[in-house]
């Protein structure tokens, strides 16, 4: 399938953002989420620019880590859970995948990036899926250690049945979602006190900062104090121009 086929699929595709570099690192093709995204008009904007004309220091760096890893060993990955900080300041969840981008002969010619937003079911599909329950324990025990098996239990299902569910309701798996809940509250934290990484990562149910730091920098790009100075620097930004 050529590169023109693939961007007219992606194009009626709303909720999927598609963008393709080349081995320059230069965007050669995008859809209309993607611009989206970037509060841009049209994806045409986008095409024939660098990550570093298109978003923040943070994110270009975030994001030349990746393209680097996939480029130079091979390192792809299929939905890998990400936060990022949106232009309003609000924090969003989206699944990422990366995979090199080959010709017919097999060459390396590039890198196709795709990512879906992660949007919060509705209490309706929760209760349809008789998760609610695993849901409010999970946010009520998050400094703990939380297991599939616990959660099977509360939920009244074996393991895979509820692996399904919450596939189905929250597009990403058991761990996923509790760790999602972890770096979600470990943000807000960061965002909304003052209080130490040290606490912070109890409170998330990390024995040790070292735990923390690591999970949140994979899902993030960042360690839990950059990810506090950028928000501080942000809102400093936002001050400024009102």
């Amino acid at each position: 399938m050529n590169l023109e086929m693939v961007e007219r699929i992606f194009r009626v595709i709303p909720d999927i953002v598609f963008c393709v570099k080349d081995t320059e690192m230069i965007y050669r093709a995008a859809n209309p989420a993607f611009a989206l995204r970037l509060g841009l008009g049209s994806e045409d904007y986008v095409i024939g620019k660098r990550a570093e004309e298109l978003f923040p220091p943070e994110l270009v760096n975030v994001y030349r880590e990746q393209d680097e890893a996939v480029f130079l060993r091979g390192e792809e990955f299929t939905d890998r859970l990400e936060l990022i900080s949106n232009r309003d300041g609000s924090l969003g969840w989206y699944l990422a995948s990366k995979f090199l981008w080959k010709d017919d002969s097999g060459e390396v010619i590039g890198l196709v990036s795709i990512s879906r937003d992660l949007d919060t079911p509705s209490v309706g599909d929760l209760k349809m899926a008789g998760l609610q329950r695993v849901v409010n324990w999970v946010h009520e025990h998050l400094d703990e250690e939380i297991t599939a098996e616990v959660l099977a239990k509360i939920a009244g299902m074996k393991q895979a049945h509820l692996e399904r569910r919450v596939k189905r309701v929250f597009k990403m798996s058991v761990g996923q979602f509790v760790r999602k809940a972890r770096i979600d509250l470990a943000a807000r934290l960061l965002r909304d006190t003052d209080e130490g990484i040290a606490e912070i990562s109890l409170k998330c149910g990390y024995s040790e900062q070292s735990s923390l730091t690591r999970q949140f920098k994979a899902a993030v790009g960042c360690p839990p104090g950059e990810f506090r100075k950028r928000l501080d620097s942000q809102a400093s930004r936002v001050r400024n121009w009102g």
